[in-house]
């Protein structure tokens, strides 16, 4: 049986996961379906609030796995992961993991996705650079996510950092306040705003603006001259909990099944 909720019993394994509702839908059936047997619990938390309650919580928090979490979360917080030697990871390509504490979950490219309906009726030129979205012709009309709480906000930011210098690129995003419809908790948020016509721009996963494509949507992905910024996400086993078989378990499928039905329908 597959919950979502945060009350743990004995037995039960616990994933907390940052992936967008569609993923966690699939990893639920399909945890279900592999282990009909056991309780497992699929949590969503937005990748800032999943790396807060381990930072707070420690080895203590009530999570066995952690999945999809921003990777540079990860490292500041690999003391309270477990030692993953033991685990099979030959699927992996060589040099692609980087810590015995975590494994790459994916790697992922961000950029503009934009409503050609929008820009076509208001004859709107196409933004090419970040300096572009500062124009007041796109006031109201944009959304990223808040890099507090979102991996693809905090990709985002670092993009702006490696390009201007940190103290340019807080002065940029402060002027980029004026035009933003709204900052959103999860990566996904922006380009959910854009299907609903609230805004023209989402600062988004380029994934998410293929599927929305794909689904009949009249948008248009857009790379900034200064490139794709990209970021990785892992998952791990918070330490203590991989001597439970149930986890071990659970665990090994992810790396072994879903890790690659994850990317083949989602992240290729």
């Amino acid at each position: 049986m597959i919950t979502t909720g945060c009350s743990k019993k004995d037995g039960q394994v616990v994933i907390y996961t940052s992936m967008e509702e569609n993923r966690n839908k699939a990893l639920k059936e399909q945890l279900a379906e592999r282990f009909p047997d056991k309780d497992i619990i699929v949590q969503y938390l937005s990748t800032g609030n999943s790396a807060a309650k381990i930072k707070n919580e420690g080895t203590n928090v009530e999570a066995d796995i952690v999945l999809d979490l921003e990777t540079a979360h990860m490292a500041n917080l690999e003391e309270n992961f477990a030692d993953l030697s033991s685990f099979d990871t030959s699927i992996y390509l060589d040099g692609v993991n980087k810590s015995n504490r975590y494994l790459t979950w994916t790697k992922y490219t961000m950029n503009l996705i934009i409503d050609n309906k929008y820009f076509k009726e208001h004859k709107l030129n196409i933004p090419k650079t970040y300096d572009d979205l500062l124009k007041p012709e796109y006031k109201g009309l944009i959304a990223m996510p808040d890099p507090k709480t979102s991996g693809t906000g905090y990709g985002f930011y670092l993009n702006v950092v490696n390009i201007m210098g940190e103290d340019k690129a807080i002065e940029y995003f402060k002027k980029l306040k004026e035009n933003m419809r709204e900052y959103t908790t999860s990566g996904s948020g922006p380009t959910n705003l854009l299907k609903q016509g609230e805004i023209a721009i989402a600062m988004g996963m380029t994934s998410q603006g293929v599927h929305a494509i794909n689904e009949g949507y009249d948008f248009k992905i857009v790379s900034l001259d200064t490139g794709s910024p990209y970021n990785t996400t892992s998952f791990g086993i918070i330490k203590g909990k991989e001597t439970n078989e149930n986890v071990r378990k659970v665990f090994q499928w992810l790396i072994n099944d879903f890790g690659k039905y994850d990317k083949e329908h989602y992240l290729p």
